[in-house]
């Protein structure tokens, strides 16, 4: 039997290539969707524990308690570095040189072993080093101070203190000040707060010397532990422990309890003696809900592509359906019985769906590899779906192909589904859900407390999915009339008789047809909302980072970053902080007359006016003010109204009032937070703050962002400033939602899009031919040129392509339109209008062209070489 299934699959070569190849491909797109899945969810675990500064940090009651905890959890399997740290406020500073006495208010000490730095990375030296009976100053108390490695500066623990003496042997910047001087309130959890402005780090022996008998302990379970916010006067100490990144595997999902099982062991080991505030958990926690909205966006945009391209495999068991009817009709006539016919249909599909099953696997791994490097970690269960799905898409072709050449007639009834007008019902379902959901506002909200899960999943996919559902089954419905009504009733030219043939064979065609017209919309679809997610990403990396290039953490670097080869233009602006009542919300001190050199704005930003209307009226009043809604909202307040904010006096140390008047209502502003912030003048601010200088850079390129990133980092880098570029930030904001964004999938699904399209073409003559053999051989014995007889094939698929294309650049744009829409709540700002790919668009119209062609010549010559004879005395 088997012997018998080989020699039929080897008598027909090209039936059996191309059937093996469309298979090969459908299963190699499922594959390559689940290795990149797998990659993607794998690339996000370790973005987001790299991303976390400080892992954990446990709150304890003295110097001692501290240091012998921290060596007790460092001995614990799974951490990487456990280490003694204490906070504690400081009342004020000063610098005595040649240019006299200055003076700054109060800030923040952290106090930190010598070897923690090589674990921890909540502060960067810029130059020196931390030293025994030292201290080191942030880059902007350095500032204030006028101090340099090797000056001596006062630091007063509390108000009527003794000053403390120590000798300056770095400067550093502190980059995780929010994570520092958090509360630590362990049942509460992570609670980043406004970071000091003045911050100095010491050696913790040190600390303990020279402030641990002056300042009192704040107790563990204080609700004011270590917030620089509430002002606290007290010590906070804490033991700090970063958790082993290589034993953090998999899935964030996975991660977080690989993580919340150890920081429970490490809690429970060491009763009453610590409890961690989780930073790690708390960001895994959020990488598991983008990890979610990952794989359901992944899988509406792979999965109806590779259900198309396993029914175009179907549609290749079912091309010679009349061939296996004789050969089933001449196997029953010589005694074989329905189940060695079943037996033969299931070791041929073993044959053809297992080879394309681990061809399609190969392939899957080679391009995924080819899109994004490194390890594939999933790369078993990759091999299994594909060689389980090949198998079973083949047998279900194949006995399906099978049950129609057994049947004799026709089904006397139309389907149930035909009868009941599911079609109809799923397309106004579809219409209705999109309608109502568009009525009430696009929502999918992410729900990761414990368990991570989609709410209103299914509502959101209802919509597509059912247009995609009935658009499907009304295409089956409508069986090829369209090319009943296109032909002639009487045929007196050679193109009427083409159109005549066609119309005959409506049904046949129509097949072609809903596998092409569905493969073309799913590729249309997919460029469209991965070209729209692409524009998107970049329009928000712009709102995000703030401009092409953003240089921050340093003061007085724009003239460097203005000279830097690539900048075509530059801006400064100060971020600072202010007090609305008793909110403290950040404010954007800008120049209104240079602010557009730097970066851009939408007038979508704005309300009530216009981008350049608003930068007039801060021009117009130096003390006038752009007040985010809902800040608006909250303290009812309107336009012309006085708005008095306290701000950091940098002279004194103190906050005091300055009044301002509201000119206008922001919504968005380039590197401002989402919720509550404020825009002003730069001279006004610095000149009521008494700040050294802006601390920020805006800058505009003319080339690769990233290039020139890296020219203005060698210039400023020294300076301690920070760099940003729109390029990293747009990868960035997408891996939030989807690692290393659309752009590696979609690419993926493009390249088998465009092969499942010339397949299908050529898939579709062969079929044509296989089921027209009798007809082009009388054709053929009659006298009639192979050319001439191979235009009968090249009619239907001329016919094919056109309908096709026409119905899925509607079908396409649609679900394009839904779900884009669906997700337009992950960019800030939603996009205007979708992208067109012109250049994927303009390459799929010349890949099915080309497959046409190349089925137009495939049909020819298989009418020139088809045995006239042979075929002829065919039953």
């Amino acid at each position: 039997m088997t012997a018998f299934v080989l020699k039929f699959l080897i008598r027909t070569p090209l039936r059996t290539a191309v059937r093996t190849a469309v298979l090969m491909v459908s299963v190699a797109l499922l594959g390559a969707m689940v290795l990149f899945i797998g990659n993607s969810l794998r690339t996000m675990t370790a973005t987001t524990v790299r991303s976390v500064p400080l892992d954990w940090q446990g709150p304890v009651g003295s110097a001692s308690a501290a240091e012998q905890v921290a060596a007790r959890v460092a001995k614990q399997s799974g951490v990487a570095a456990a280490e003694p740290v204490a906070t504690a406020p400081f009342a004020g500073a000063q610098h005595t040189s040649s240019a006299g006495t200055i003076r700054a208010g109060a800030g923040f000490v952290v106090a930190v072993p010598p070897t923690y730095q090589s674990e921890f990375h909540t502060f960067r030296m810029l130059y020196g080093s931390l030293r025994s009976d030292g201290v080191v100053l942030d880059q902007q108390l350095a500032a204030t101070l006028q101090a340099g490695v090797g000056d001596t500066v006062l630091i007063s623990p509390r108000a009527g203190a003794k000053p403390v003496p120590l000798k300056v042997t770095g400067v550093a910047v502190v980059s995780a000040g929010d994570t520092l001087f958090q509360p630590l309130i362990p049942l509460l959890g992570p609670a980043p707060a406004s970071p000091p402005a003045d911050v100095a780090v010491m050696p913790f022996a040190s600390f303990v010397k020279h402030f641990g008998s002056t300042l009192g302990t704040v107790a563990p379970s204080s609700a004011s532990a270590a917030s620089a916010a509430t002002g606290t006067s007290g010590i906070t100490y804490q033991v700090q422990a970063q958790v082993d990144p290589k034993l953090l595997t998999g899935s964030p999902q996975h991660a977080l309890g690989q993580e919340t099982h150890l920081r429970n062991k490490i809690e429970r080991s060491l009763p009453g003696q610590i409890q961690f505030v989780d930073n790690l958990e708390s960001a895994l926690t959020g990488a598991a809900g983008d990890a979610l909205y990952a794989e359901a966006l992944y899988i509406m945009l792979a999965v109806p592509g590779a259900l198309v391209g396993l029914g175009l495999a179907y549609l290749a068991a079912l091309g010679a359906v009349d061939r296996d009817r004789r050969m089933l009709r001449l196997l029953r006539s010589r005694g074989a019985s329905r189940k060695k016919l079943l037996a033969l249909a299931v070791i041929e599909s073993a044959f053809v769906g297992l080879f394309a099953g681990i061809v399609g696997a190969g392939v899957a791994l080679l391009t995924v590899k080819w899109v994004v490097g490194g390890g594939l970690s999933t790369w078993p269960w990759a091999i299994g779906v594909c060689v389980v799905v090949g198998f079973l898409g083949s047998l279900a072709g194949r006995v399906a192909a099978g049950v129609g050449a057994l049947r004799e007639e026709q089904r006397p009834q139309k389907p149930l589904w035909q009868r009941l007008y599911l079609d109809l019902v799923a397309l106004a379902v579809s219409g209705l859900v999109w309608w109502l959901t568009a009525r009430t506002g696009f929502s999918a909200v992410v729900s990761p407390d414990s368990n991570p899960t989609l709410s209103l999943s299914v509502y959101m996919f209802l919509a597509p999915a059912l247009l995609w559902i009935g658009s499907t089954l009304l295409l089956v419905r409508i069986r090829g009339r369209l090319f009943e009504l296109i032909a002639p009733k009487r045929a007196t030219k050679p193109r009427d008789f083409l159109l005549v043939s066609a119309a005959r064979r409506a049904s046949s065609i129509n097949r072609g047809l809903v596998i092409v017209a569905l493969l073309l919309a799913f590729a249309v679809n997919l460029s469209v909302f991965s070209s729209t997610w692409d524009q998107q990403s970049l329009v928000d990396a712009r709102l995000t980072v703030g401009s092409d290039i953003v240089v921050s953490g340093a003061l007085n670097v724009q003239p460097v970053v203005a000279k830097a080869p690539g900048i075509t233009g530059t801006t400064a602006l100060d971020h600072t902080y202010a007090y609305v009542g008793p909110d403290l919300q950040d404010v954007f001190a800008i120049d209104p007359a240079t602010f557009l050199k730097g970066t851009s704005l939408r007038d979508s930003y704005f309300l009530g006016g216009t981008a350049r209307d608003m930068m007039n009226r801060l021009r117009a009043r130096p003390d006038a003010i752009l007040v985010s809604k809902e800040t608006i909202t909250d303290y009812s307040l309107n336009l012309g109204d006085l708005l008095k904010l306290r701000t950091l006096d940098h002279r004194t140390g103190k906050f005091h009032v300055v009044p301002f008047h509201v000119a206008g209502i922001v919504q968005e502003f380039p590197s401002a937070p989402k919720d509550s912030f404020m825009v002003a003048n730069l001279s006004y601010i610095l000149k009521a703050t008494h700040d050294p200088g802006p601390n920020v850079v805006f800058a505009q390129t003319n080339g690769g962002p990233s290039h020139v990133a890296q020219a203005v980092a060698k210039r400023v880098t020294a300076k301690g400033a920070i760099v940003k570029n729109i390029s990293d930030q747009a990868t960035q904001t997408a891996s939030s939602i989807t690692t290393v964004g659309l752009r590696g999938i979609s690419r993926i699904e493009e390249a088998f899009a465009l092969l499942l399209a010339a397949g299908a073409l050529i898939l579709y003559s062969v079929m044509a031919f296989a089921e027209r053999r009798q007809e082009l051989a009388t054709m053929a014995a009659l006298g009639k040129k192979p050319r001439s007889i191979a235009k009968f094939i090249w009619t239907e698929i001329v016919l094919i392509v056109v309908v096709a294309a026409a119905l899925a650049s509607v079908l396409g744009w649609i679900l394009a339109e839904m779900l884009i829409a669906m997700m337009q709540h992950a960019f800030d700002p939603p996009p205007d209008h979708l992208a067109i790919p012109w250049g994927f668009l303009g390459a799929l119209t010349l890949v099915v062209i080309a497959g046409a062609a190349f089925a137009a010549i495939v049909a020819e010559r298989s009418v020139a070489r088809m045995p006239l004879g042979a075929v002829l005395r065919e039953e």
